[in-house]
């Protein structure tokens, strides 16, 4: 009898541990072809230069990973952020508004924080905190706005595409400080890599040396705190020099930037007047109400019929060696405007 309780018990025990390693294979095949697929998916996309940009960008929303943090108020919840929410911000993965009130219509983070610009830094070190203990993981980028930016989210992947997440880096439109590396907008927009986000919280929100509360804008002391944790400003310039990140409105500098404006002085890098922008734009500020719905009209809906765009291959992604050039170049760069 207590042979075959043994026997027994012998067998369940085999039988676990079988049903484990089986359940560990399948999984593993599973991953397997779920990798495999992906990277087939990837080669057919970047093999032959046909596809489509339309499907590249549909790619490139599930490839680049954008979770957005934009900042608002109760009395712009049905106006401002209503219209983000609606516009460019359907297209982020995730969109996360931070405001001091919840709303219904609105995946909001309530900050229990008085809505005055003294407090717009605490505001989104609250937010860095959260989406950093909630999504760090999940997503690739991590791009902070004002609910008066308007962002291109295809021109952002397609920028972004090259660059590793896992890199120390932030991208927007650089300003200079009296901090070597400068900082980059807070109303154009910038975006950190996961491990930008992850060095700003796990070193910089943490510490009692780094990153105080101490009265300045929010996107100066978030870029103080960045440069101090090792964290490069790269350069989001196209090829002429022309900006891709703008911290104002489009007609304020259509067609040309102007001379002696106050941006002028506040470029890090010398902009290129041969006229206001880059085409691959990705974002603008001060948008004003009903500029929101004429972007999207002009950019998603409007054809001009005859106009034929040459379908185009993604960038290469870098390499390790290649991304701690690049990284190793940002961080040498000094200022060459000198207004």
């Amino acid at each position: 009898m207590i042979l075959v309780m043994v026997r027994n018990i012998i067998f369940l025990v085999l039988g676990i541990m079988l049903g484990i390693r089986l359940t560990d294979f399948i999984g593993y095949l599973k991953l397997w072809r779920n990798n495999d697929l992906r990277a087939s998916e990837r080669a057919a996309l970047l093999k032959y230069p046909v596809a489509s940009e339309e499907h590249l960008a549909t790619w490139l929303r599930r490839e680049v990973r954008i979770l957005c943090l934009v900042l608002t108020m109760p009395s712009s919840h049905a106006t401002k952020a209503a219209l983000v929410n609606r516009t460019w911000g359907a297209r982020c993965n995730k969109l996360i508004f931070m405001s001091s009130q919840k709303d219904p219509s609105l995946n909001i983070l309530q900050i229990n924080k008085s809505e005055s610009r003294k407090n717009l830094y605490a505001k989104v070190r609250t937010g860095m905190a959260y989406v950093h203990e909630h999504y760090l993981n999940e997503y690739d980028w991590f791009l902070k706005a004002d609910d008066d930016t308007y962002i291109v989210m295809e021109n952002l992947r397609l920028f972004l595409y090259p660059y590793d997440p896992e890199s120390s880096v932030y991208f927007g439109c650089r300003f200079k400080a009296y901090f070597s590396q400068g900082y980059m907008s807070g109303g154009g927009g910038y975006v950190l890599s996961r491990d930008a986000l992850r060095r700003l919280n796990l070193f910089a929100l943490n510490s009692t040396s780094i990153c105080k509360l101490n009265g300045e804008p929010e996107d100066v002391q978030i870029g103080h705190c960045l440069q101090d944790v090792g964290v490069v400003a790269g350069d989001t310039r196209d090829f002429q020099g022309h900006h891709r990140f703008l911290p104002v409105n489009p007609f304020t500098v259509f067609p040309t930037i102007l001379t002696n404006s106050w941006l002028e002085g506040y470029f890090f890098h010398k902009p290129n007047r041969s006229d206001c922008c880059a085409a691959s734009a990705i974002s603008f500020h001060y948008v004003k109400d009903f500029e929101f719905e004429l972007f999207e009209f002009f950019l998603y809906y409007l054809r001009v019929f005859g106009l034929h765009r040459t379908p185009r291959a993604l960038p290469s992604r870098l390499g390790f060696h290649q991304m701690n050039e690049r990284l190793q170049y940002w961080s040498q760069q000094v200022t060459d405007n000198k207004n």
